[in-house]
């Protein structure tokens, strides 16, 4: 059980960092999304990816923010401390959730939700669909 913002307040201080590592490294913007989760399964949930329908019938899927953070921490091979901060900042976002644990995930997205008609939670890997239910 959770609920997830999509897309998520950009000026939410908790994404904050992500945001000041992604500009650092000259990266193009994302869309945020945070999922509040609430482990009721049996297994461990590690949020492995979120599609979004949008209005028109366009499919955007997001993926752990700390696949952008690897992403981005390339662009900093030569800089040590920059990409020892990515490093750590990707450790940080990983999101594995054991049975009855809560926890925040963060997630992002390379392209703009506009509009949200359907969204998907793959809450424990590739194959096991959960259809999230609109809550206002």
């Amino acid at each position: 059980m959770g609920t997830i913002q999509v897309p998520a307040n950009i000026k939410d201080p908790r994404l904050e960092p992500y945001g000041d590592y992604r500009r650092a490294a000259n990266a193009r913007p994302i869309t945020y999304l945070i999922a509040q989760v609430d482990n009721q399964s049996d297994d461990t949930i590690n949020m492995y990816e979120v599609v979004v329908v949008t209005n028109d019938g366009k499919q955007i899927e997001a993926t752990s923010i700390s696949n952008y953070v690897d992403t981005w921490r390339d662009s900093f091979a030569g800089d040590a401390m920059k990409y020892n901060q990515g490093i750590e900042l990707s450790n940080s976002s990983n999101f594995y959730l054991l049975p009855g644990a809560k926890g925040t995930a963060f997630l992002g997205a390379e392209q703009p939700i506009t509009t949200v008609k359907r969204v998907f939670v793959y809450p424990a890997g590739a194959f096991d669909r959960v259809e999230a239910e609109r809550i206002r």
